[in-house]
C-alpha cells in the first residue's frame, strides 16, 4: 500500500563540499571492551580526530547500567574534559559499542516497572554546564536546542550533542563510518525517503498520519524529494536509492527485510516504543524491528527510544527532514536530530558520526534502472493510459497504481505487446513502475 511521488528537477550542486574538522569532537572509549577500543580507534584515524579527544574510560560492559555505574562513566568524562581543557572546546560526544546503553534507577515515564529506562547517551548530554541538574529527572528536560534553527555550539546552549557509533556487530559501524561523514554527495533526482506506519490502531493511525507522516510528507514534497509512502500493513522493502525512512507506530513491530540500497549520507528513524532497546543480537531472539537492523542493513544513521514514550514526546521528524535536508542550511546529523528532539535526560538515542552531512549533486553516481526514456501518455486521459518506450523490452515490468491515500487500486504485468492499461474512477494516481521487484521508475497521473 504504497505511492510515490518523482520530481524531475533541473540540476543542481552546492559548489565544492568545504572541509570538515572534528577538533571538537569527543569519542568516549571503554577500556574494557574490545569492540569499543577497535570502533574508537577506526572513528578517530578515518576522521582524524585529535588524541586528546579520545576519552578513556573503564566501566562495565552491560548494555544496562544502575546509578552508580552511570555516576562511575559520567566521573570519568568530566575528569578527561577538565584535566584537558576540553569542556568548552568539544560540541559533540560520541559513545562507541561497549559503552553502556542505558540505565535503571530513575521513574520511567511508561513501563515504570520495568526499568532499564534512560538513555546514557542524553544523560550525558547534559553534564558539566548550566544543566547539568536535569540528569536523572523524570519525565525528561527540556531540551535548550529544540526547534532552533542556527548552527550548534555549546558556548550558546550549554549542552554537547551526543551520538553513537554502534551496531549488532563491529562491521556494521565500520561500514557506517566509512559511507557517511561530511558533504555527501546526493543526487536528489533518483533519491527516495519511505514514510512508514505500522503496528497501530486506528485512532492512533490517524494521530500519527496527521502530526508526524503528514507534516514530513509536506516537507519532502515541497523540497521536491521523491517519496515512497506506506500507510498500509507492512514495510516497503527492495528500495533502491534510498535516503532515508521514517516509520512510526505502536511497536517494536515484527522482523522487517528491507534489503534496501542505501545512498552515502542516508538517515532513519523508528518513531515508536523501545527500537532502540538492544544493539546485541542475542538480546532480539525474535528479530525484532529495531534501529540496529536499519544499521545493519546500511543505513548511514537511525534514532530510536530504549524504552516508551509519549505520543507527543515522539522526535519530529518534519524538523528533522527541514534541517538535514536543506542544501543551504548545511546543518550536520547531529544538529538536525536534536532540532527535532523536545527532552534531554530521556530515551532517545542517535546512532551515526554527528558531522555527517549530504549535499545535492545530481551528478552523483546512482545506479539507473535499464528502462530508459520511457513516458506514459495521454495523461491526463479519460481511462486508458499508454506507454512509450517498451518496443526493445525482452521481458515484462510490473506496475502498480495506488490513489492519493496510498492504496494500490491495480496491479499488472505489462510488456513490450501490452503497453497499456486502464484506470476507471477519476481522480490524481501514483503509478510505480518495478523491474525485478525494484523500484524502476514513477510517474502522477490524472484520470478525468
Amino acid at each position: 500500500m504504497k505511492f510515490l511521488v518523482f520530481c524531475l528537477l533541473s540540476l543542481t550542486f552546492n559548489g565544492l563540499a568545504q572541509s570538515v574538522n572534528y577538533n571538537d569532537v569527543g569519542v568516549i572509549v571503554n577500556l574494557n571492551s574490545p569492540e569499543s577500543m577497535q570502533i574508537g580507534s577506526y572513528f578517530q584515524n578515518a576522521r582524524n580526530i585529535p588524541t586528546q579527544n579520545i576519552i578513556y574510560v573503564s566501566v562495565p560492559t552491560t548494555e544496562v547500567i544502575n546509578d552508580a555505574e552511570f555516576t562511575l562513566l559520567r566521573t570519568q568524562i568530566e575528569n578527561h574534559l577538565t584535566s584537558q581543557n576540553l569542556q568548552n572546546q568539544i560540541n559533540y560526544l560520541v559513545t562507541t559499542k561497549g559503552i553502556p546503553l542505558k540505565r535503571n534507577g530513575f521513574d520511567c515515564i511508561t513501563n515504570s516497572s520495568l526499568g532499564d529506562c534512560g538513555s546514557v547517551d542524553q544523560e550525558l548530554s547534559l553534564i558539566l554546564g548550566p544543566h547539568a541538574s536535569g540528569i536523572g529527572v523524570s519525565n525528561g528536560y527540556n531540551n535548550p536546542y529544540y526547534q532552533e534553527n542556527t548552527h550548534f555550539t555549546r558556548a550558546q546552549f550549554g549542552i554537547y550533542l551526543v551520538s553513537r557509533l554502534d551496531g549488532y556487530a563491529v562491521s556494521d559501524v565500520i561500514s557506517l563510518i566509512d559511507r557517511s561523514g561530511p558533504n555527501k554527495g546526493v543526487n536528489q533526482l533518483d533519491a527516495q525517503v519511505v514514510l512508514d506506519i505500522f503496528e497501530t490502531n486506528l485512532i492512533d493511525a490517524t494521530y500519527f498520519i496527521d502530526n508526524y507522516l503528514d507534516p514530513s510528507k509536506d516537507i519532502l514534497q515541497n523540497n521536491n524529494w521523491s517519496i515512497l509512502q506506506d500507510y498500509g500493513l507492512g514495510t516497503p522493502s527492495n528500495v533502491q536509492n534510498a535516503l532515508g525512512y521514517i516509520g512510526i507506530g505502536n511497536g517494536p513491530t515484527d522482523s522487517v527485510l528491507l534489503n534496501y540500497e542505501w545512498l552515502p549520507g542516508s538517515f532513519s528513524s523508528i518513531n515508536t516504543c523501545s527500537a532502540a532497546q538492544t544493539f546485541n543480537a542475542a538480546t532480539n531472539p525474535d528479530n525484532k524491528f529495531l534501529i540496529a537492523n536499519l544499521i545493519q542493513d546500511g543505513c548511514t544513521a537511525a534514532h530510536g527510544y530504549v524504552n516508551c514514550v509519549y505520543l507527543a514526546q515522539l522526535l519530529e521528524t518534519d524538523i528533522l527532514l527541514n534541517r538535514y535536508l536543506d542544501p543551504n542550511a548545511g546543518f550536520n546529523l547531529a544538529e538536525s536530530y536534536f532540532m527535532a528532539e523536545r527532552l534531554l535526560s530521556h530515551q532517545s538515542v542517535l546512532i551515526g558520526d554527528p558531522k555527517a552531512s549530504i549535499l545535492i549533486d545530481n551528478t552523483a553516481g546512482i545506479s539507473k534502472p535499464t528502462i530508459s526514456n520511457l513516458t506514459l501518455y495521454p495523461n491526463p486521459s479519460l481511462g486508458v493510459f499508454k506507454f512509450k518506450g517498451l518496443e526493445n523490452l525482452s521481458g515484462e515490468l510490473r506496475i502498480e497504481v495506488a490513489n492519493t491515500y496510498g492504496q494500490i487500486v491495480l496491479e499488472e504485468v505489462i510488456s513490450a505487446f501490452d503497453q497499456q492499461f486502464t484506470v476507471t474512477t477519476p481522480g490524481i494516481y501514483f503509478i510505480s513502475i518495478l523491474e525485478n521487484d525494484k523500484l524502476a521508475q514513477t510517474f502522477k497521473l490524472l484520470r478525468y
